[in-house]
């Protein structure tokens, strides 16, 4: 949303605009923020042509003030707003807001910055408002208004190859595809895992192997793993996962919860599979990405309907159980799942 005009105002150098970047995906937005940090960062005196408000020290006041002074042996200054909670802001507070922005000088940019979990996407999406949604429409009329939302498909797999086509470095065509397998959809993660990915292998091709021995994986990748090694029986394989994600702190409910909803998806793509549906059907009824039910599709085919159902009740089973002030939670998980990785033998 705005994207090609937010970036034609930054090349364009534009001034005497309001701008507002919020939505879920972090890296690309601040990718933004430092393109307009640079501008005023490279004129002279940038300590006094950058003003920076974060959620602690945050007034209309003062913020109307800054709006109003020169700038100090530059044309140019930018004023930005983060870490506010823009949910809980007043009436009053982004009234006052509004009011400055309205009469805000020609030489002055003003930017605010919304993490995802600092405005809500029903704000966003105008699904439910709040006072905040003065200063959206505002922006939307008069200045920037551009929601980030995350990055998925062909266009994540192109920016993905685009990290190793820097360095030179050749890869397999599947490697994006497995890589946002493996490690997840967050930009910051896949860069970090691509620099690590040309680290290891030193010049020769990457392949999908590489990616698996190599990336960390999400917790979702996990959970599909250890469902895997549940049905193969493979007790330790189990053991390992199960003290791999109790380790990075998910809790034994919300595994269940996470098991429990990995299973139904494999089921729902098993059906799907059975009954002629394509991917892309299977998809749009789990409402979830066609990656996600491609790497679902060659374990559906395998595996049973009467361990996926056994495996289904067995997870109520746990769940209610974990409900139990009697019992321990991550042992009676860890129990669960050795005797569910034992249905082969019984």
């Amino acid at each position: 949303m705005n994207e090609d005009l937010l970036k034609s105002c930054i090349k364009s150098e534009a001034s005497g605009k309001c701008f507002f970047l919020c939505g879920e995906e972090e890296y690309t937005k601040d990718h933004y923020v430092k393109l307009m940090l640079k501008r005023v960062e490279s004129s002279p005196m940038p300590e006094f042509n950058l003003i920076r408000y974060s959620g602690k020290d945050f007034n209309t006041f003062s913020f109307a003030t800054a709006l109003e002074e020169l700038p100090y042996m530059s044309d140019y200054k930018l004023v930005t707003v983060e870490e506010l909670d823009y949910g809980k802001l007043s009436e009053n507070s982004v009234a006052d807001i509004v009011t400055a922005l309205e009469t805000m000088p020609e030489y002055v940019n003003v930017l605010f910055v919304a993490k995802s979990n600092e405005l809500s996407a029903k704000i966003i999406g105008k699904k439910e408002k709040a006072p905040v949604s003065a200063l959206i429409d505002f922006t939307e009329k008069n200045g920037v208004f551009t929601v980030f939302e995350k990055e998925t498909g062909a266009k994540l797999k192109k920016w993905i190859k685009r990290h190793f086509d820097a360095s030179s470095t050749e890869i397999a065509e599947s490697v994006p595809e497995t890589m946002i397998n493996v490690c997840g959809e967050d930009m910051y993660t896949l860069k970090g895992e691509a620099l690590k990915l040309i680290a290891y292998c030193k010049g020769r091709k990457v392949i999908d192997d590489d990616v698996i021995n190599v990336c960390c994986s999400n917790k979702s990748f996990r959970v599909f793993d250890l469902t895997k090694a549940l049905t193969a029986g493979n007790s330790a394989r189990v053991h390992d996962i199960y003290n791999f994600l109790i380790n990075s702190g998910v809790s034994p409910y919300m595994l269940i919860n996470m098991l429990s909803s990995c299973i139904t998806d494999i089921t729902v793509t098993k059906a799907g599979l059975e009954d002629g549906k394509t991917i892309g059907d299977i998809a749009k009824s789990l409402k979830t990405f066609e990656w996600a039910v491609r790497n679902y599709a060659p374990y559906a085919r395998k595996v049973g309907f009467d361990f996926l159902d056994y495996a289904a009740d067995k997870c109520n089973e746990c769940a209610v159980a974990l409900k139990s002030y009697r019992n321990d939670p991550a042992c009676t998980v860890e129990i669960f799942l050795l005797r569910l990785a034992a249905y082969e033998k019984n």
